[in-house]
């Protein structure tokens, strides 16, 4: 009896240390560009975003694959738990009624005023800027500096994305469009307007950008342990070589 007690307790540990198939968690995507925090080349996604996220997922010993699909559809992915998480959003009221945030941000995002090059507007000052018009893209959150904008009396306009959001300012619809530096500049390049769009000092928010978990049985812990994995990440080399490749 004692010989077999003690095959069972042997074969426990070795059970134990045995690989195990590792996770994968499904990360939602956006479908189009938001560079250089996330871009889609030849069908794969690439940038800070996706790049930090792989390399935390990896310390959790953990695999990860990327869906493509429009913003709207990555936020419901996860409010209906079709996808156990999105990249690369802010945290929200709404957002934190169906998700998990870590505690750990990906990275943050500057929220900007831009003006056309040859505008005559100098400030982000909403008071300076009472009746003039701003433009966002529908579905993206601000820090709630959208909200305040229009409680200064700045009028909004919503675009469908970023396309439209470029096309608004350089065609003279509207005296304003609020985004990020990095994004609006590459886009107004892509488009062909490189130099013809500035941003207005100082910028009014910096707001963090999370992979945030929907809320499936066990994925509070999950996020606890992504954020753990995503801070011990930010202390390699690799993490320094993402910040430097984008200029973050």
């Amino acid at each position: 009896m004692l010989r077999f007690i003690l095959t069972v307790f042997a074969l426990g540990i070795a059970l134990a240390h045995a690989p195990v198939q590792a996770q994968t968690i499904v990360v939602a995507i956006e479908d189009k560009d938001y560079a250089p925090y996330y871009t889609w080349v030849d069908g794969k996604p690439e940038g800070p975003c996706v790049e930090i996220t792989a390399g935390a997922i990896r310390l959790m010993g953990a695999e990860v694959e990327f869906a493509r699909m429009p913003w709207t559809r990555v936020l419901n992915s996860v409010e209906t738990m079709r996808a156990d998480a999105a990249l690369c959003g802010t945290k929200t009221d709404e957002r934190i009624s169906f998700s998990h945030y870590p505690d750990e941000p990906l990275l943050n995002y500057d929220v900007t005023l831009f003006v056309r090059s040859d505008s005559e507007l100098t400030t982000s000052d909403p008071e300076a800027l009472s009746d003039k018009t701003f433009a966002l893209v529908k579905g993206y959150s601000y820090a709630s500096i959208d909200d305040r904008l229009e409680e200064e009396g700045m009028i909004r306009v919503e675009a469908t994305g970023r396309d439209s959001l470029i096309k608004l300012l350089m065609l003279g619809r509207v005296d304003t469009i609020l985004d990020s530096r990095l994004p609006v500049f590459t886009d107004a390049k892509r488009l062909g307007f490189e130099g013809q769009a500035r941003a207005l000092s100082p910028s009014l928010a910096e707001t963090p950008a999370y992979l945030f978990f929907s809320r499936k049985p066990g994925y509070e812990a999950l996020a606890s342990r992504f954020s753990a994995a995503l801070e011990e990440f930010k202390s390699t080399p690799e993490y320094d070589v993402i910040q430097q490749r984008y200029g973050l």
